[in-house]
């Protein structure tokens, strides 16, 4: 807020009439239809009055008639993607050219229709850039000018009123667009003020999950281990309850270790802190490797795991993220595909790439889950999905370590047929 340029007067001036948004020109087309369609029955109802007599009414009624059907047209019979700022500009310079004929039907510069200049270019010096204003200005003010030689009386006279009736409408387009500047800076400043705190808020957030889940990630581990090493060594010697309680334990404390991991990554992601080592790395035995690991995952749902990886393919990236990676892509495929399905890891060569594909005959994703399915902590909320347990976090964090590699993400999907998620990184060349 003290940055705002308020010791210069003229910086408010520069700034009025941005309107940054489209959709707010749209706003202001409805709006001037309105008081155009008013204006029409103010001027008729105006005309009636007693000092109207000496007009020409016919005139004006012929106008008025021009008009209404010139906003009918403009408005509803004018394709609808003819819209926004220059519309309006050239909606203005028409509306000027209209009030110049009533003026000059309504005693010229002497008569009181000169104030509808100033209506017309109120709305201009609020609603447009500078430059627009200034072009629509000095075209008021060669109307008023010539106005003044064509309205009956002294000539002088009248020139004399045009000058004092353009002065007026220079100073209404200074203050007009020095107030909507004002308002349009201080508006600024509160949302920067107001952005600030946003960031303030979220680097506090960021350090707080950082440290919680550093704090946390030691003990969760060593109560898995704990637990691991009573269900080695002491199985035999365990009642079956006491046994399901640790099974259930170790289950959990696996889950939030996990949870604790990719907190860890979001945090450092978020800091831009996330550490990614890059080497020359074979991706067969990762893919091997990751294949072994959730091995006894897959089994438990009876579900067969398939390799294909008939080349050898090297990439520039880092292994431990790889694995990562491929343990979200390949867990999740095995969480969403029914008992006796099939997934599948194909690793392939993709000009300067390497690509590796997760594909499955589970239960697909919806259109709309698509669109957010990278998004952090959203889930797929189904009937399907309701003992799926999971945070929401493993496609968010692999789509960053995809892009950190220098790689690309993406994904195939149709309901009840199945889903292929497939993410590149730039090959190394043997």
């Amino acid at each position: 807020m003290d940055q705002l340029p308020k010791e210069n007067p003229f910086s408010s001036f520069f700034v009025g009439g941005q309107v940054e948004n489209e959709q707010k020109y749209k706003r202001f087309e409805r709006l001037s239809e309105i008081f155009t369609w008013l204006a029409i029955v103010l001027g008729i109802l105006v005309i009636q009055l007693p000092f109207g007599q000496d007009l020409n009414r016919q005139a004006i009624y012929f106008l008025a008639a021009i008009v209404g059907v010139f906003v009918t047209v403009w408005y509803h019979l004018l394709p609808k993607k003819f819209s926004g700022r220059i519309k309006r500009f050239i909606y203005n310079l028409i509306t000027i050219t209209f009030i110049a004929l009533l003026v000059h039907n309504a005693n010229g510069v002497a008569g009181y229709a000169i104030f509808f200049y100033f209506l017309a270019m109120l709305s201009v010096s609020m609603t447009l850039p500078l430059f627009h204003t200034v072009i629509s200005g000095l075209y008021v003010i060669i109307l008023i000018t010539a106005e003044g030689f064509f309205t009956p009386g002294l000539l002088k006279t009248n020139l004399s009123l045009a000058v004092l009736h353009s002065w007026a409408l220079v100073l209404i387009v200074y203050f007009s667009r020095y107030n909507a500047g004002e308002a349009s800076l201080v508006k600024r400043g509160e949302e920067e003020v107001l952005l600030e705190k946003e960031r303030a808020l979220g680097r506090l957030k960021d350090e707080f999950v950082y440290i919680i889940s550093q704090k946390l990630k030691q003990p969760a581990a060593t109560i898995k281990s704990v637990v691991e090493t009573i269900l080695t060594k002491y199985s035999d010697s365990l009642n079956p309850e006491t046994k399901e309680i640790l099974d259930l334990t170790n289950v959990n404390s696996a889950r939030l270790e996990k949870l604790l991991e990719d907190l860890l990554d979001i945090s450092q992601i978020q800091k831009g802190s996330l550490r990614i080592h890059l080497t020359d790395v074979s991706l067969k035995p990762i893919v091997s490797e990751v294949l072994s690991t959730l091995f006894l995952d897959a089994k438990n749902k009876r579900i067969s795991l398939l390799q294909k990886t008939n080349e050898e393919v090297a990439s520039k990236g880092d292994a431990d993220r790889i694995k990562e990676i491929l343990t979200n892509l390949v867990g999740n495929a095995i969480k969403y595909t029914p008992e006796g399905g099939k997934v599948t890891v194909e690793l392939t060569k993709e000009g300067e790439f390497a690509k590796i594909l997760v594909s499955d005959n589970g239960i697909g994703i919806s259109d709309e889950d698509q669109k957010h399915l990278f998004e952090k902590f959203y889930r797929v909320e189904r009937e399907e999905t309701k003992s799926v347990k999971g945070s929401g976090l493993g496609l968010f964090i692999t789509k960053q370590l995809v892009e950190k590699m220098g790689g690309k993400i993406g994904f195939t999907s149709n309901l009840v047929e199945g889903t292929t998620f497939y993410f590149t990184m730039p090959r190394y060349r043997w």
